[in-house]
């Protein structure tokens, strides 16, 4: 009887123990912090000319403020030769996860990576792949949303130094920033030139920036280690909204947004997109790239050039393979055809023609011009097809009057030099050309347009 009782009791006991384990697990499994709704990761390089507007987007930011539901995590660059001037001035590169009306200073940053020369250039693709991975780690999120803020040059290249666009944001910023009549007129001096493809976060203390090439291995990567897409890839910054950078980053990212023309230095209302977010932190990513673009067009209206558009990036590969059809009956079509071609090209606007571009169009916009002028058959109905292909990509869109007048603008961009002149004064068109392996263009090597544009410009 004794052993037996011993024997209930030794289970009683590991019974007990066990519920007692249980319980504890539960009580840490509950005291963990819930995965957030979002996580918002906004690339904030303003170590160029846009410093004074990074201060202004930052208060944006800090306006809404981070909830449980909702991480604001911010990585922003300040450059050594400042365009402001007040106390709160620093230089480097700090990681914020903004709370509610936070200042972007060191002693509110969660993370200072500006001793890191691998971290700290924000020209270099270490940088945005770092901040990606440990955002996501620090702040985990069902979705995930990444702005990438800075200047942006479409597909390809920066042709000169950022100086013009220095001495407009020292003068616009030198009232309320406090700069004195020195530094606007050294801006200019101070600038390092920045050459290269086309690409995005120009980093002027280093004199680095990211391909467009760089920014789709690093998304594509990062998707892989979070075992998902990015639900949105977005860029504010000018004239990224291009069918090459879309493509670039189809099997990466679900949405892009992006703008066809330049974007003005204030960029992007967030407060605006932010607060809604705040509001309904379950909304989904089409949702919240309305939102983005209703605020953008709320900012700026029809008072000059502007474009903000969200690219379905899961119909972009059939709107590629689409465009590469057309493309193949264009170049085998002949002389007359040619001659049709150039007549609906010299009727379209560039986006960035004030800053000397000339290479990028509506697609839509080429397409309707087109249109109107082929009698060819096979081609009228290619033309249909990518027109349709092209409008169920672009979900949503805004356009100024003055753009939707003078551009077409439907949402998206293709490369479309007019003369060969135009392709072979960009320093850098050898990008366009398929036999090109330095830093190659996905759209370029992998799709046919390219093809049409070497026997149209004759080169």
């Amino acid at each position: 009887m004794h052993r037996s009782f011993a024997t209930k009791g030794s289970i009683m006991g590991r019974l007990l123990f066990a519920i007692l384990i249980v319980a504890v697990l539960s009580l840490n499994f509950q005291a963990a912090p819930a995965t957030a709704e979002w996580t918002v990761m906004i690339y904030m390089n303003a170590k160029n000319s846009l410093e004074p507007d990074a201060l202004d987007n930052f208060a944006e930011i800090a306006g809404a403020g981070s909830t449980s539901k909702v991480n604001l995590v911010v990585e922003m660059g300040r450059p050594k030769q400042h365009l402001t001037n007040n106390s709160d001035d620093w230089s480097g590169v700090l990681r914020f996860h903004v709370k509610k009306n936070q200042r972007p200073i060191p002693a509110e940053a969660v993370l200072d990576v500006s001793a890191s020369p691998a971290l700290s250039d924000m020209g270099a693709s270490t940088a945005l792949e770092d901040f990606i991975t440990w955002t996501a780690k620090a702040y985990p999120a069902k979705r995930y949303m990444l702005v990438i803020w800075n200047h942006g040059q479409g597909w390809r290249y920066q042709a000169a130094p950022d100086g013009n666009a220095l001495v407009t944001a020292a003068k616009r910023s030198s009232a309320s920033h406090g700069m004195n009549v020195v530094q606007v007129d050294n801006v200019k001096k101070l600038t390092p030139p920045v050459g290269g493809f086309r690409a995005v976060s120009f980093d002027d203390d280093t004199k680095h920036f990211l391909y467009n090439s760089d920014v789709q291995a690093i998304i594509q990567r990062t998707s892989k280690t979070l075992g998902k897409k990015l639900d949105i890839v977005s860029f504010d910054a000018c004239l990224m909204s291009m069918l090459e950078t879309a493509y670039g980053l189809r099997d990466s990212a679900s949405l892009l947004v992006s703008s066809e023309e330049l974007e003005p230095g204030a960029g992007w209302d967030y407060n605006y997109f932010l607060i809604r977010l705040l509001r309904k932190p379950a909304q989904t990513p089409i949702e919240l790239s309305k939102a983005i673009i209703d605020g953008y067009k709320r900012r700026y209206g029809d008072y000059r050039l502007a474009t903000l558009s969200a690219i379905d990036l899961t119909r972009v590969a059939e709107l590629a393979s689409d465009v590469s059809d057309m493309a193949d009956k264009m170049t085998s079509a002949g002389e007359d055809e040619a001659a049709k071609i150039r007549n609906a090209r010299a009727n379209l606007v560039s986006y960035g023609v004030g800053d000397g571009l000339l290479t990028s169009v509506d697609l839509v916009a080429f397409l309707q011009a087109y249109s109107a002028l082929t009698t060819d058959p096979a081609i009228k109905s290619a033309i249909t097809k990518v027109r349709t292909s092209a409008r169920r990509s672009v979900l949503v869109n805004y356009a100024s009057s003055r753009s939707a007048d003078e551009a077409g603008s439907a949402g998206i961009a293709i490369y479309f030099p007019e003369t060969k002149d135009t392709f072979e004064g960009d320093p850098y068109h050898q990008g366009y050309i398929k036999t090109n392996t330095d830093h190659a263009v996905s759209f370029v090597t992998e799709e046919r347009w390219a093809n049409f544009l070497q026997t149209y410009l004759a080169l």
